[in-house]
Protein backbone atom coordinates (compact mmCIF):
# COMPACT_ATOMS: atom_id res chain seq x y z
CA UNK A 1 0.00 0.00 0.00
CA UNK A 2 2.86 2.35 0.85
CA UNK A 3 4.52 1.60 -2.52
CA UNK A 4 1.23 2.30 -4.33
CA UNK A 5 0.88 5.68 -2.58
CA UNK A 6 4.40 6.68 -3.57
CA UNK A 7 3.77 5.55 -7.17
CA UNK A 8 0.50 7.55 -7.34
CA UNK A 9 2.22 10.64 -5.99
CA UNK A 10 4.93 10.37 -8.64
CA UNK A 11 2.30 10.02 -11.40
CA UNK A 12 0.40 13.10 -10.18
CA UNK A 13 3.59 15.15 -9.98
CA UNK A 14 4.64 14.06 -13.46
CA UNK A 15 1.34 15.14 -14.99
CA UNK A 16 0.90 18.42 -13.05
CA UNK A 17 1.79 21.43 -15.24
CA UNK A 18 4.64 23.44 -13.75
CA UNK A 19 5.05 27.13 -14.46
CA UNK A 20 8.28 28.68 -13.33
CA UNK A 21 8.30 32.08 -11.71
CA UNK A 22 10.62 33.43 -14.40
CA UNK A 23 8.50 32.05 -17.23
CA UNK A 24 6.27 34.52 -19.10
CA UNK A 25 3.04 32.59 -19.59
CA UNK A 26 0.00 33.80 -21.50
CA UNK A 27 -3.42 33.96 -19.87
CA UNK A 28 -4.72 31.59 -22.54
CA UNK A 29 -2.22 28.99 -21.36
CA UNK A 30 -3.30 29.59 -17.77
CA UNK A 31 -6.93 29.04 -18.70
CA UNK A 32 -6.08 25.94 -20.72
CA UNK A 33 -4.26 24.50 -17.72
CA UNK A 34 -7.16 25.56 -15.44
CA UNK A 35 -4.85 27.41 -13.07
CA UNK A 36 -6.61 30.15 -11.12
CA UNK A 37 -4.27 30.43 -8.16
CA UNK A 38 -0.75 30.52 -9.58
CA UNK A 39 1.18 30.33 -6.35
CA UNK A 40 4.91 30.80 -6.98
CA UNK A 41 4.13 31.29 -10.67
CA UNK A 42 4.63 34.98 -11.29
CA UNK A 43 4.29 34.72 -15.04
CA UNK A 44 0.88 33.08 -14.87
CA UNK A 45 -0.40 35.36 -12.13
CA UNK A 46 0.76 38.41 -14.10
CA UNK A 47 -1.06 37.16 -17.18
CA UNK A 48 -4.28 36.71 -15.26
CA UNK A 49 -4.19 40.11 -13.60
CA UNK A 50 -2.39 42.25 -16.17
CA UNK A 51 -3.12 41.04 -19.68
CA UNK A 52 -6.14 38.78 -19.26
CA UNK A 53 -8.80 41.46 -19.61
CA UNK A 54 -11.53 38.95 -18.72
CA UNK A 55 -11.43 39.97 -15.06
CA UNK A 56 -11.84 43.67 -15.93
CA UNK A 57 -15.12 45.58 -15.76
CA UNK A 58 -17.08 46.60 -18.88
CA UNK A 59 -15.48 49.46 -20.81
CA UNK A 60 -17.99 51.99 -19.45
CA UNK A 61 -16.56 51.63 -15.92
CA UNK A 62 -13.67 53.98 -15.10
CA UNK A 63 -10.87 53.09 -12.71
CA UNK A 64 -11.95 49.48 -12.44
CA UNK A 65 -8.52 47.84 -11.98
CA UNK A 66 -5.01 48.12 -10.57
CA UNK A 67 -1.62 47.38 -12.16
CA UNK A 68 1.45 45.62 -10.80
CA UNK A 69 4.66 47.52 -10.01
CA UNK A 70 5.90 49.22 -13.19
CA UNK A 71 2.71 48.47 -15.14
CA UNK A 72 1.66 51.03 -17.77
CA UNK A 73 -1.53 51.30 -19.81
CA UNK A 74 -2.80 53.76 -22.42
CA UNK A 75 -6.47 53.95 -23.36
CA UNK A 76 -8.88 55.68 -25.72
CA UNK A 77 -12.65 55.76 -25.26
CA UNK A 78 -15.40 57.14 -27.46
CA UNK A 79 -18.66 57.91 -25.71
CA UNK A 80 -22.00 58.90 -27.25
CA UNK A 81 -25.23 59.86 -25.52
CA UNK A 82 -28.58 60.65 -27.13
CA UNK A 83 -31.12 62.64 -25.12
CA UNK A 84 -34.69 62.95 -26.39
CA UNK A 85 -38.09 63.94 -25.02
CA UNK A 86 -38.59 66.13 -21.98
CA UNK A 87 -39.46 64.73 -18.57
CA UNK A 88 -41.03 66.18 -15.47
CA UNK A 89 -40.46 63.70 -12.69
CA UNK A 90 -40.76 60.24 -14.21
CA UNK A 91 -43.33 61.29 -16.84
CA UNK A 92 -42.69 62.35 -20.42
CA UNK A 93 -44.17 65.73 -21.33
CA UNK A 94 -44.86 67.59 -24.57
CA UNK A 95 -42.83 70.49 -25.92
CA UNK A 96 -45.67 72.82 -24.96
CA UNK A 97 -45.57 71.55 -21.37
CA UNK A 98 -41.77 71.89 -21.35
CA UNK A 99 -42.20 75.60 -22.20
CA UNK A 100 -44.56 76.27 -19.29
CA UNK A 101 -42.95 79.18 -17.46
CA UNK A 102 -40.33 79.59 -20.20
CA UNK A 103 -40.16 80.99 -23.75
CA UNK A 104 -38.42 78.05 -25.42
CA UNK A 105 -37.35 74.45 -24.83
CA UNK A 106 -34.77 71.91 -25.95
CA UNK A 107 -36.11 69.11 -28.15
CA UNK A 108 -33.12 66.74 -28.01
CA UNK A 109 -29.35 66.65 -27.48
CA UNK A 110 -26.43 64.59 -28.78
CA UNK A 111 -23.18 64.47 -26.83
CA UNK A 112 -19.92 62.93 -28.05
CA UNK A 113 -16.82 62.54 -25.90
CA UNK A 114 -13.30 61.41 -26.78
CA UNK A 115 -11.30 60.32 -23.72
CA UNK A 116 -7.56 59.66 -23.48
CA UNK A 117 -6.12 58.05 -20.38
CA UNK A 118 -2.80 56.80 -19.01
CA UNK A 119 -2.34 54.53 -15.99
CA UNK A 120 0.97 53.83 -14.24
CA UNK A 121 1.75 51.79 -11.13
CA UNK A 122 4.80 52.97 -9.13
CA UNK A 123 4.17 50.08 -6.69
CA UNK A 124 1.95 47.02 -6.42
CA UNK A 125 -0.32 48.89 -4.00
CA UNK A 126 -0.63 52.19 -5.90
CA UNK A 127 -1.83 52.98 -9.43
CA UNK A 128 -2.07 56.51 -10.84
CA UNK A 129 -4.36 57.60 -13.68
CA UNK A 130 -4.47 60.78 -15.77
CA UNK A 131 -7.51 61.30 -18.01
CA UNK A 132 -8.55 64.11 -20.34
CA UNK A 133 -11.44 64.47 -22.75
CA UNK A 134 -12.77 66.39 -25.73
CA UNK A 135 -16.51 67.06 -26.06
CA UNK A 136 -18.79 67.85 -28.98
CA UNK A 137 -22.45 68.61 -28.21
CA UNK A 138 -25.48 69.85 -30.12
CA UNK A 139 -28.92 70.87 -28.83
CA UNK A 140 -31.85 71.98 -31.05
CA UNK A 141 -34.25 74.49 -29.47
CA UNK A 142 -37.80 75.62 -30.36
CA UNK A 143 -39.70 78.66 -29.11
CA UNK A 144 -43.42 79.23 -28.53
CA UNK A 145 -43.84 80.44 -32.14
CA UNK A 146 -42.33 77.22 -33.50
CA UNK A 147 -39.09 78.86 -34.63
CA UNK A 148 -36.10 76.52 -34.31
CA UNK A 149 -32.49 77.24 -33.45
CA UNK A 150 -29.38 75.21 -32.66
CA UNK A 151 -26.78 75.38 -29.91
CA UNK A 152 -23.39 73.75 -30.50
CA UNK A 153 -20.28 73.57 -28.35
CA UNK A 154 -17.02 71.67 -28.59
CA UNK A 155 -13.64 71.72 -26.89
CA UNK A 156 -11.54 70.20 -24.15
CA UNK A 157 -13.27 69.23 -20.93
CA UNK A 158 -11.99 68.89 -17.38
CA UNK A 159 -8.88 66.82 -16.61
CA UNK A 160 -8.81 64.21 -13.84
CA UNK A 161 -5.86 62.87 -11.85
CA UNK A 162 -6.67 59.82 -9.70
CA UNK A 163 -4.77 57.62 -7.27
CA UNK A 164 -5.97 54.05 -6.64
CA UNK A 165 -4.84 52.09 -3.58
CA UNK A 166 -5.18 48.32 -3.30
CA UNK A 167 -7.08 47.02 -0.26
CA UNK A 168 -6.40 43.37 -1.07
CA UNK A 169 -5.54 41.22 -4.07
CA UNK A 170 -6.25 37.48 -4.03
CA UNK A 171 -6.20 34.83 -6.75
CA UNK A 172 -9.88 35.31 -7.62
CA UNK A 173 -10.86 38.68 -6.13
CA UNK A 174 -9.53 42.14 -5.36
CA UNK A 175 -10.65 45.50 -4.04
CA UNK A 176 -9.29 49.03 -4.20
CA UNK A 177 -10.23 52.59 -3.31
CA UNK A 178 -9.68 55.66 -5.46
CA UNK A 179 -9.49 59.39 -4.92
CA UNK A 180 -9.54 61.65 -7.96
CA UNK A 181 -9.14 65.38 -8.39
CA UNK A 182 -10.93 66.98 -11.33
CA UNK A 183 -9.04 70.02 -12.62
CA UNK A 184 -11.26 72.72 -14.22
CA UNK A 185 -9.68 72.84 -17.67
CA UNK A 186 -13.04 72.85 -19.51
CA UNK A 187 -14.71 76.09 -20.55
CA UNK A 188 -17.78 77.44 -18.72
CA UNK A 189 -18.06 80.43 -21.07
CA UNK A 190 -19.51 78.80 -24.21
CA UNK A 191 -21.61 81.47 -25.93
CA UNK A 192 -24.48 81.83 -28.37
CA UNK A 193 -24.19 84.26 -31.32
CA UNK A 194 -25.80 87.04 -29.25
CA UNK A 195 -23.10 86.74 -26.56
CA UNK A 196 -25.27 85.04 -23.94
CA UNK A 197 -23.92 81.91 -22.33
CA UNK A 198 -25.32 78.59 -23.49
CA UNK A 199 -27.23 76.37 -21.08
CA UNK A 200 -25.56 74.31 -18.38
CA UNK A 201 -25.55 71.01 -20.36
CA UNK A 202 -23.66 72.73 -23.20
CA UNK A 203 -20.76 73.96 -21.07
CA UNK A 204 -17.56 71.91 -21.35
CA UNK A 205 -16.51 71.82 -17.70
CA UNK A 206 -17.67 72.37 -14.14
CA UNK A 207 -15.46 75.38 -13.47
CA UNK A 208 -14.64 73.98 -10.01
CA UNK A 209 -12.09 71.65 -8.50
CA UNK A 210 -13.98 68.43 -7.77
CA UNK A 211 -13.21 65.36 -5.66
CA UNK A 212 -13.97 61.93 -7.13
CA UNK A 213 -13.82 59.15 -4.50
CA UNK A 214 -14.58 55.52 -5.40
CA UNK A 215 -14.40 51.96 -4.12
CA UNK A 216 -14.31 48.94 -6.43
CA UNK A 217 -14.53 45.18 -5.91
CA UNK A 218 -13.70 42.58 -8.58
CA UNK A 219 -14.15 38.81 -8.57
CA UNK A 220 -13.81 36.03 -11.11
CA UNK A 221 -13.90 32.28 -11.60
CA UNK A 222 -12.83 30.33 -14.65
CA UNK A 223 -15.74 31.41 -16.88
CA UNK A 224 -17.44 34.22 -14.94
CA UNK A 225 -16.31 37.62 -13.70
CA UNK A 226 -18.29 40.11 -11.65
CA UNK A 227 -17.87 43.23 -9.60
CA UNK A 228 -19.25 46.47 -8.30
CA UNK A 229 -18.24 50.08 -7.86
CA UNK A 230 -19.52 53.01 -5.83
CA UNK A 231 -18.36 56.50 -6.84
CA UNK A 232 -19.17 60.14 -6.24
CA UNK A 233 -18.39 63.63 -7.54
CA UNK A 234 -18.12 66.30 -4.83
CA UNK A 235 -17.92 69.93 -5.99
CA UNK A 236 -15.49 72.16 -4.12
CA UNK A 237 -16.72 75.74 -3.99
CA UNK A 238 -18.20 78.01 -6.63
CA UNK A 239 -16.87 78.71 -10.13
CA UNK A 240 -16.04 82.10 -11.62
CA UNK A 241 -19.55 82.44 -13.10
CA UNK A 242 -21.25 82.18 -9.70
CA UNK A 243 -22.51 78.60 -9.52
CA UNK A 244 -21.48 75.01 -8.78
CA UNK A 245 -22.86 71.92 -10.46
CA UNK A 246 -24.73 69.45 -8.28
CA UNK A 247 -22.93 66.63 -6.46
CA UNK A 248 -23.35 63.17 -7.97
CA UNK A 249 -23.37 59.64 -6.56
CA UNK A 250 -23.52 56.42 -8.56
CA UNK A 251 -23.36 52.68 -8.01
CA UNK A 252 -22.89 49.96 -10.59
CA UNK A 253 -22.69 46.19 -10.64
CA UNK A 254 -21.90 43.78 -13.47
CA UNK A 255 -21.46 40.16 -14.46
CA UNK A 256 -19.49 38.83 -17.43
CA UNK A 257 -19.42 35.44 -19.14
CA UNK A 258 -16.32 34.20 -20.94
CA UNK A 259 -17.02 32.97 -24.49
CA UNK A 260 -13.49 31.70 -25.20
CA UNK A 261 -9.87 32.57 -24.41
CA UNK A 262 -10.16 36.03 -25.96
CA UNK A 263 -13.77 37.27 -25.61
CA UNK A 264 -16.60 37.78 -23.12
CA UNK A 265 -20.04 39.37 -22.91
CA UNK A 266 -21.33 41.45 -19.99
CA UNK A 267 -24.50 42.76 -18.37
CA UNK A 268 -24.37 45.83 -16.13
CA UNK A 269 -26.81 47.82 -13.98
CA UNK A 270 -26.07 51.49 -13.19
CA UNK A 271 -27.86 53.71 -10.66
CA UNK A 272 -27.06 57.43 -10.44
CA UNK A 273 -28.43 60.49 -8.67
CA UNK A 274 -27.34 64.11 -9.01
CA UNK A 275 -28.41 67.42 -7.45
CA UNK A 276 -29.59 70.68 -8.91
CA UNK A 277 -27.15 73.54 -9.46
CA UNK A 278 -26.29 75.86 -6.59
CA UNK A 279 -26.19 79.48 -7.74
CA UNK A 280 -26.71 80.85 -11.25
CA UNK A 281 -24.88 82.30 -14.24
CA UNK A 282 -25.83 85.96 -14.78
CA UNK A 283 -24.78 85.71 -18.43
CA UNK A 284 -27.36 83.08 -19.27
CA UNK A 285 -30.50 84.51 -20.96
CA UNK A 286 -33.63 85.49 -19.03
CA UNK A 287 -37.10 86.52 -20.19
CA UNK A 288 -36.83 90.30 -20.80
CA UNK A 289 -40.41 91.46 -20.16
CA UNK A 290 -43.94 90.45 -19.27
CA UNK A 291 -45.28 88.49 -16.30
CA UNK A 292 -42.32 86.06 -16.51
CA UNK A 293 -39.66 88.79 -16.73
CA UNK A 294 -36.41 87.80 -15.07
CA UNK A 295 -37.08 84.06 -15.21
CA UNK A 296 -34.68 81.77 -17.14
CA UNK A 297 -35.39 81.78 -20.88
CA UNK A 298 -35.54 77.96 -20.96
CA UNK A 299 -35.11 75.00 -18.63
CA UNK A 300 -31.55 74.39 -19.85
CA UNK A 301 -30.47 77.67 -18.20
CA UNK A 302 -32.58 77.10 -15.07
CA UNK A 303 -30.38 75.90 -12.16
CA UNK A 304 -33.45 74.28 -10.53
CA UNK A 305 -34.12 72.01 -13.51
CA UNK A 306 -30.84 70.08 -13.65
CA UNK A 307 -31.07 67.36 -10.95
CA UNK A 308 -32.44 63.85 -11.16
CA UNK A 309 -31.87 60.13 -10.87
CA UNK A 310 -31.65 57.28 -13.35
CA UNK A 311 -31.38 53.49 -13.52
CA UNK A 312 -29.64 52.13 -16.64
CA UNK A 313 -29.10 48.65 -18.09
CA UNK A 314 -26.14 48.02 -20.44
CA UNK A 315 -24.82 45.13 -22.54
CA UNK A 316 -21.14 44.80 -23.42
CA UNK A 317 -18.68 42.86 -25.56
CA UNK A 318 -15.04 42.48 -24.50
CA UNK A 319 -12.29 41.31 -26.92
CA UNK A 320 -8.62 40.99 -25.99
CA UNK A 321 -5.27 39.62 -27.10
CA UNK A 322 -3.37 38.53 -24.01
CA UNK A 323 0.11 38.23 -25.49
CA UNK A 324 0.16 41.78 -26.88
CA UNK A 325 -1.77 43.34 -23.97
CA UNK A 326 -4.46 44.86 -26.20
CA UNK A 327 -8.19 45.10 -25.61
CA UNK A 328 -11.17 46.36 -27.62
CA UNK A 329 -14.55 46.62 -25.93
CA UNK A 330 -17.95 48.17 -26.51
CA UNK A 331 -20.94 48.71 -24.26
CA UNK A 332 -24.39 50.14 -25.03
CA UNK A 333 -27.36 50.76 -22.81
CA UNK A 334 -30.53 52.67 -22.07
CA UNK A 335 -32.48 53.81 -19.01
CA UNK A 336 -35.06 51.49 -17.49
CA UNK A 337 -36.21 54.30 -15.20
CA UNK A 338 -35.48 58.02 -14.89
CA UNK A 339 -36.91 60.72 -12.65
CA UNK A 340 -35.82 64.26 -13.47
CA UNK A 341 -36.29 67.69 -11.93
CA UNK A 342 -38.00 68.88 -15.05
CA UNK A 343 -38.65 70.01 -17.47
CA UNK A 344 -35.45 68.25 -18.52
CA UNK A 345 -34.33 66.13 -21.46
CA UNK A 346 -34.27 62.42 -20.69
CA UNK A 347 -31.58 60.01 -21.83
CA UNK A 348 -32.61 57.80 -24.76
CA UNK A 349 -29.51 55.60 -25.10
CA UNK A 350 -25.73 55.68 -24.67
CA UNK A 351 -22.66 53.85 -25.91
CA UNK A 352 -18.98 53.54 -25.01
CA UNK A 353 -16.31 51.93 -27.21
CA UNK A 354 -12.66 51.77 -26.26
CA UNK A 355 -9.18 50.45 -26.92
CA UNK A 356 -6.57 49.72 -24.26
CA UNK A 357 -2.90 48.75 -24.51
CA UNK A 358 -0.87 47.51 -21.55
CA UNK A 359 2.88 47.10 -21.14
Amino acid sequence: MKRFSIFAAVLVAAHTPVIKASEKTSSAACVARKINNCVCATGCQSALTEHDYFSRAPIGVMGDHMHHDGGLMASYRYMFMSMQRNYNGDSQITDAAARAGYMMNATDMDMQMHMLGVMYAPTDKLTLMLMGNYLDSSMPMVNMMGAKSMMRSSGYGDTTLTAYYSLFRKSNSSAHVGLGLSIPTGSIDEEMPNGSHMGFPMQLGSGTWDLKPSITWLGHSEDWSYGGQFSAVIRLGENDNGYSLGDRVSATGWISRRLNAWSAVSLRLIAASWSNIDGSDSKMPVIPMGPLAGRPMSAVVDPDAQGGSRLDLALGLNLWHSESGTRFAIEAGAPVYQKLDGPQLGTEWFMTAGFQYSW
